[in-house]
């Protein structure tokens, strides 16, 4: 696909997060902060675990809590299962393809975002980046602020 195709896709996304009743978040965890995969499994399961009980009364409202995994990383998968049936009652779990739940791809687009963002903060955007989003500034006007609204924090 061409530039104008891909932006065109992310705006519709972007719409479509603005009139959809959602709130987002996303966790990251430096790797060169982790010794090893197990003290990094544990570091983003701590903090998987802190977002649910910061919101705790806001999971609970929910009959059911449905996660949407596409069991694309086994570890993560791991985490998903174990901290959120550790600290929820009803939890579900379905498998996905991404190509058929847009909230899905939403989830991607919101990690993506915050992915450029923390990259834009610390080393900077790469130049395919810097040319998609057309700098740093435009990222966050045109991308990232839409999304911030949508957040928990």
């Amino acid at each position: 696909m061409d530039l104008g195709e891909r932006r065109k896709i992310i705006n519709h996304l972007l719409q479509f997060i603005n009139k959809t009743n959602i709130r987002c978040t996303a966790v990251f965890v430096e790797k060169r902060h982790a010794s090893d995969d197990v003290e990094l499994v544990g570091q983003l399961s701590k903090k998987i675990a802190s977002f649910i009980k910061d919101n705790l009364n806001y999971f609970l409202s929910y009959d059911c809590v449905k996660i949407y995994y596409d069991n694309g990383q086994t570890e993560v998968n791991k985490i998903l299962s174990s901290v959120f049936n550790s600290l929820l009652e009803n939890v579900e779990f379905r498998r996905v393809l991404p190509s058929d739940y847009r909230l899905f791809q939403v989830a991607d687009l919101v990690c993506t975002l915050k992915l450029s963002k923390l990259k834009d903060n610390s080393v900077g955007l790469s130049r395919s980046e810097e040319y998609f989003f057309e700098g740093s500034k435009n990222l966050k006007k045109s991308y990232l602020k839409q999304i911030e609204k949508k957040s928990f924090y």
